[in-house]
């Protein structure tokens, strides 16, 4: 199997576990606020996101940057890869908002957030639209 391959595989597998991941702690952080015992609550969600989202996002992003790296002439040329980084950009954004929220909520300081709801349609947006990038790849 070819690295490149293998590389993408990575990438995709790693992109399935981080958004997967971070959607759960939003819905969590979320819920947090409806409940009695929302510390505890923050501290499943912040569990999630220290054990989960960060190093699914760590490998997403090692395996898709060596990969970028590898194919720089050819995707420095493609403009459904701008887009698709910016998306990208978006979602590291997301998910550092929705991580410090668990973490607020987990150590008491929050209640819970009335505005996951928005973070989470927010990042299924980007991630839709970054699969779709992907997959259709746009012509010029």
């Amino acid at each position: 199997m070819p690295l490149t391959t293998v590389l993408v595989a990575v990438h995709v597998f790693s992109n399935v576990v981080w958004i997967g991941s971070i959607l759960s702690v939003a819905v969590l952080v979320g819920r947090a606020r409806f409940m009695a015992d929302g510390a505890e609550i923050g501290g499943l969600a912040r569990r999630i996101y220290t054990r989960l989202a960060v190093p699914a996002f760590l490998g997403s992003f090692v395996f898709g940057l060596t990969r970028f790296v590898m194919g720089i002439g050819a995707y420095a040329h493609m403009p459904w890869m701008h887009a698709k980084l910016t998306l990208a950009l978006g979602i590291i954004a997301l998910h550092h908002i929705i991580g410090a929220r668990a973490k607020r909520v987990a150590a008491g300081q929050a209640k819970g957030s009335g505005g996951a709801t928005g973070l989470m349609v927010a990042l299924l947006v980007c991630a839709a639209g970054v699969v779709w990038l992907a997959v259709v790849k746009q012509p010029q």
